[in-house]
Formats: C-alpha cells, structure tokens, sequence
C-alpha cells in the first residue's frame, strides 16, 4: 500500500425498525414545493425500490425527500440529490449518505447510494463536498447489486481508487479469508497473517435482525486500494455524476485496460516456451483426460491435473494463485468411457470454454486486481482439434469484481449446453458470455496460423471477425 489510510467513521448504511420507518417516511408527503420534476423523480424510484431486494446493506434507508435539490452535473446531466437519514450509534459521527438520480434520455432515472467519509483530520472546512477542497473517501453503490467504485480524494481531488468490501464478524470463514483485511488494520496499513499488505476500515455494519431491532453484532467495512492505482483527479462533483470516475462501468466510459489485446496475444505467441505447451497440447485432443498448464506472472508453466473419465468427467482441475496469470488446456475429440454400472457411454465434448473455463478466468482476473498483476496479462486458453481459442479482458475490473461472486456457477451447466446445441459454437458461446455472465469486456479470440481475431456478435445477433493483423 502506497500510504496508510486514516479511519474515516463508524456506522455503515443500515435498516430502522419498521415502526420508525412508518413515522417518518409516509408515502403521501410532500417533496420541494412545487417541483414536478423531484415529484416525477419519487414516483419512478418508488416503483424502482419496489422491483426486489435492495442489496442486504442498502435496506430500508430513509430518504428526506423535502430536502432534495435539483442540479446540473459537470457532465450535463440532471441530477436530483436527496439526503439520507443516517443510522448512527454517535451522532458525532460526520460520514453521510445521499441518494442520487440521474435523469435519463428516456425520461428514466439511474440511482445511486454515495456515501462520503470526511477526513477527520482535515480543517473542518475540507470536510464538506461542497466546500471546494474535499479530503476523505467517497464510495458509490448500485441499490441492487452493491458496491460500484470508491476513491480517496486529497484537496478535493481523487487520488486512488479503491474498493470497499464488508465483513461479517459473525461468518468467521469469510472474515478471515483472504485477501480480506485484517483485524489490525485500524489507523491505516497492515498486514495479514500471509503478509499481504491491505487497506482500512473505514465504518462498522449495523447487522439488523428481521424483527427490524439491531442483532448486536457488527461487521467490519473496509476501503482496499485496487489494483492498478488510478490518479484520475476527479473532483468529488466529477466523480459522482453519471460518469464519472474509473469505476463506474456506465457506457461510454474508457476500458481500464489500455493494452491492445492483439499486441499482448503477439506477444504471448512470441514466448517460445508457450509454442511448446500449445503443439504438445494439440497432439493430446484424442486422449479422454484433458491436459493443460498455468502460467505465473514470472513465466514458468505448471501442469494441471485432468479428472480420469471413470469419474464421468473431463475436466481440468484449475489450482491458479496470487501468482498465476493464465491457462492452456485442451477439450477433447469424441470418445467413450465406462459409467459406475459398467455401461459405455458415448462422449462429445464441446469444442469451445465451458462455464467452468470462464468461472477460472474470472478468477484469475480477481486475483490480478489484488495483486498488483496488470490485467491485461491475463488470459485462458481452450485447444482442441477444431480451433484454438484465447479470452481477454478489456473491460472495468470493477465490474468483475461487482457481478463475479453474485453469479450462480452451479446452475449454468443446462443453459450453457442449450445454447451451444442451438447455435454455431462461437455464436453460442458469445451469447452465453452477453446472457449468462453478463461481464462487459470479456472477449473471445481465435489463434490461427494465418492470424489471430477477435469474435464478437454485431447487432443483427451474426458472429463478427475482426482481425488483429
């Protein structure tokens, strides 16, 4: 960590019992006077709240809507601003938390929770956004789906990029799990028991129990630095437009990856030691045990363990750690193998990632992003008979980090093989990549002896090959 961090404050965003939600937020009161547009701005989020569960932190907030005001942002849009009524066991405490609602071309709106930690030991004038020279933390989040981008902000402008993760004190195997923050990292810096340098907790979680009353315990919310640092110098009204700051995985918004894939993939094919591993693998698809191989940030490849098809399986163990940036590994020709009862089976593998594949590039980009491992390094590759095919990712990490965990691996298998029955291979890998994943900047590639190329599905649902030569 390139600095130690100073605490911000202590209570996060959390639920008020059901009776003091009733008294203080009735549906029919008044919003600023006369202004139809905060009336119109209510209606939809009304309806909007009510669609699901809001993400388990961001329940039953109440919003002073008498209080909102409507602005323009520095990117154009308007913006209506609503206060929160902050649950905070001292009301000392200076953190706070607001609702914005940025109006759409379709007359919609798109929202969001920010959420502001003053610095404590800045002059009390730098402790207000609106006071021109902002020093603090800013963390923004989807109401829905959870955290979306954080910052720190010195003079008023950001400095670095974060991410804020939330521990459960009561869950102790996710509490003490890597690469989570440590217990002693209270006043900035620390370390956990593997040395892994990690951030600070910004605030603890009112945990809240379904009668609506505070269960007494708390959890632990951290700010964590990602990986790489971003000195963007947005101002605090900058980054919390619509837009604005590298997090927010809006449309629009410059990839956080700037390396061409095409170079990194030339480069990849240029290492002598990669050539090796992809002719020997070509040469094994007929076998009924995949093959494959890792490779770590400094070079060396490492084989991988394939399952014995008497296991009714194909598949390739992925052991990847802090150190691994990518994977070669084979899918196999047509074969037969022996169930439990003795029977044979026929087998026809498909020729193009699996869910499972996909599942290990995604972690292998979490790890990079915690890790200070570029994540234009990372890559999978799948060789089989057929074509050699490579992923990529050119997107915002934060958005990997933002949907990977919330994605159900276990349940894609079926939807996955319908797809693929019901399509072109690539056509119906790339839809599961759009429908399934959901991840923007995860990209497929073909390797060819000819040239390498992109696939992508253009607007009229057909497979588009852009080449990279």
């Amino acid at each position: 960590m390139k600095e130690n961090f100073k605490t911000a404050a202590a209570v996060i965003t959390a639920v008020l019992i059901a009776a003091f939600f009733t008294g203080c937020q009735q549906d029919d009161e008044v919003v600023a006077a006369g202004s139809t547009t905060v009336s119109s701005a209510k209606e939809w989020f009304k309806e909007y709240e009510g669609k699901g569960d809001n993400y388990v932190y961001l329940q039953n907030l109440i919003y002073d809507w008498p209080g909102a005001i409507v602005k323009q942002a520095e990117d154009g849009t308007e913006t209506i601003v609503i206060p929160i009524k902050e649950l905070k066991i001292n009301q000392s405490e200076i953190w706070q938390q607001r609702l914005y609602l940025y109006k759409l071309p379709d007359g919609s709106y798109k929202a969001s929770v920010v959420e502001i930690y003053p610095d404590k030991a800045a002059p009390q004038e730098d402790q207000s956004m609106e006071g021109g020279n902002f020093n603090g933390y800013i963390s923004v989040w989807d109401l829905k789906k959870g955290f979306v981008k954080a910052a720190q902000f010195k003079n008023n402008h950001a400095v670095e990029d974060g991410i804020v993760e939330v521990l459960d004190r009561e869950d102790k195997a996710t509490y003490k799990a890597l690469p989570m923050p440590c217990e002693d990292c209270m006043s900035g810096g620390g370390s956990n028991t593997t040395g892994t340098v990690l951030g600070d907790r910004l605030r603890s979680v009112v945990v809240i129990g379904k009668s609506g009353n505070s269960t007494g315990n708390f959890s632990s919310y951290y700010y964590s630095p990602r990986s790489p640092v971003v000195s963007s110098g947005f101002t605090p009204d900058s980054y919390t437009s619509n837009r604005g700051g590298s997090g927010d995985s809006s449309p629009g918004l410059p990839p956080a990856t700037v390396v061409n894939p095409c170079d990194k993939m030339k480069t990849l094919m240029a290492n002598p030691n990669f050539i090796v591993k992809l002719e020997e693998l070509l040469k094994k698809t007929n076998l009924k045990v995949e093959n494959g191989y890792s490779q770590s940030k400094n070079g060396p490849f490492t084989p991988l363990t394939g399952t014995a098809s008497t296991e009714n399986s194909d598949q390739i163990r992925f052991a990847s750690d802090a150190n691994t940036v990518g994977y070669i590994h084979t899918h196999l020709d047509p074969y037969e193998r022996v169930n439990a009862a003795g029977e044979t089976q026929s087998v026809k593998p498909i020729k193009m990632f699996s869910p499972g594949d996909v599942k290990a590039f995604v972690i292998l980009l979490l790890n990079a992003s915690r890790n200070n491992i570029p994540i234009d390094n990372i890559y999978g590759t799948m060789v089989s008979s057929s074509a050699t095919y490579q992923l990529r990712f050119t997107g915002n990490i934060n958005d990997v980090i933002l949907k990977g965990g919330s994605i159900n691996w276990n349940g894609l298998d079926v939807l996955y093989t319908e797809l693929m029955s019901n399509n072109s291979i690539e056509k119906g890998f790339l839809k599961f990549l759009n429908e399934q994943i959901g991840i923007n900047g995860i990209e497929l590639y073909k390797i060819e002896a000819s040239g390498n190329s992109r696939k992508t599905l253009n607007n009229n649902g057909k497979v588009s090959t852009i080449n990279c030569n």
